[in-house]
């Protein structure tokens, strides 16, 4: 019989010292007895290259590594989520992530993002929005802007492969920044940034927490192959539904409207019942740590991690026989700026069959201390 294979990814809760949290990381706050002595008795801990250098710093090419696909397969964030609302991809098409976003300022030329998402703005408040947009502006330009929910939209552009790769900044890496600072002049991008200029002028007066959109994250449809013998996923995110969709890998999609902890609680359950029967590899992965770094809410994700620990302990207790766990954060997530960093990002693998002992708790600096890097190559085959 496999040993039972195990993966949490608990999205984006790598951190640096925040000032709300006495200069702590959420993680040296966080009072997280589970992940610390699954951490001391460890069968290796330190830190893993999750981003290939000259890649997008970001969950997909992240998750693509732990899961033990090839990142290099990835072509951009877009298409990925359009595969996982359910889009049907075109080769030759362009598709652009599009949030809807709160922006302050006196007008768009002098605006800052204040919210990437517009507070989650609610999916009956969103959708006529989306409707609006496209029936206003960009059927006539023959473009499809479709909804995906909450602040999520992907615009799709016929015959936009020809445009790709499009330089476009991530709303989240620019909260409290000027936008101007990330309006470029190039040809390939001026068209979406005068759409967007457009769009705040429909929206400015919306009535609710939306008064504009960012493009991010363009794309092309991408092929993504590996083994999924076995295998079951267990995320709630559109970005995962669509990693797991075009891999075809087994996925069990939380409902996103689930927050902490009724979320955690419902992936227990349907992980231990998977893990427990007729799969030997289960992939969890917990965005909220993530969601909440970008808002720029380090006590609050202190707190989550908190619940994610006490989720994770249920997780250990309820597992039949033998197992191996790589617990990890995919990346960092930085709670003052709300940005992701790439350094490599803490690890640790425990093995219920091969315990050894080590001092400290689950942290960044802790992990470093180790001394261990690796790349995720020589982490997966550390657990075969």
């Amino acid at each position: 019989m496999n040993k039972k294979m195990i993966t949490v990814i608990i999205d984006g809760s790598a951190d640096r010292g925040q000032e709300a949290l006495e200069g702590m990381t959420p993680y040296e706050a966080a009072n997280t007895p589970v992940m610390d002595s699954l951490f001391r008795r460890s069968m290796a801990a330190g830190t893993v290259v999750s981003i290939p250098e000259g890649l997008e710093i970001g969950s997909a090419v992240a998750n693509l590594n732990f899961l033990g696909f090839d990142p290099y397969q990835y072509q951009g964030r877009a298409a990925v989520e359009a595969a996982g609302a359910g889009i049907k991809t075109n080769p030759d098409n362009l598709y652009i992530r599009t949030n809807f976003c709160t922006f302050e300022g006196e007008d768009y030329a002098h605006a800052k993002i204040k919210s990437y998402s517009a507070y989650d703005v609610a999916t009956e408040k969103a959708r006529p929005l989306n409707e609006m947009l496209q029936r206003e502006l960009f059927s006539k330009y023959g473009m499809t802007l479709h909804y995906a929910g909450s602040f999520r939209n992907i615009l799709e552009v016929p015959g936009g492969k020809k445009l790709y790769p499009v330089e476009l900044a991530p709303a989240h890496d620019i909260i409290g920044q000027p936008i101007s600072q990330y309006i470029y002049d190039d040809e390939k991008s001026k068209v979406f940034f005068e759409l967007q200029e457009k769009c705040y002028e429909l929206l400015k007066d919306s009535g609710c927490e939306v008064n504009g959109v960012w493009f991010w994250g363009a794309s092309i449809p991408p092929v993504i192959t590996g083994d999924t013998k076995g295998r079951k996923a267990f995320a709630e995110t559109v970005l995962m539904q669509g990693i797991t969709a075009i891999a075809g890998l087994e996925l069990y999609s939380c409902p996103e409207e689930y927050r902490l902890p009724r979320l955690l609680t419902d992936k227990l359950e349907k992980a231990l019942e998977a893990i427990n029967g007729d799969y030997d590899n289960i992939y969890v992965h917990i965005q909220e740590c993530d969601d909440l770094a970008h808002e720029r809410e380090p006590i609050r994700k202190k707190v989550a991690l908190e619940l994610i620990d006490m989720m994770i302990g249920n997780l250990v207790n309820g597992i039949e026989g033998d197992f191996n766990m790589l617990l990890a954060s995919d990346h960092y997530t930085y709670s003052d700026t709300g940005a992701h960093g790439g350094s490599p990002t803490p690890f640790f693998i425990y093995d219920s069959a091969n315990e050894v002992e080590r001092e400290g708790a689950f942290t960044e600096q802790n992990c470093i201390d180790t001394g261990l890097v690796l790349t995720m190559p020589e982490l997966h085959a550390m657990r075969k």
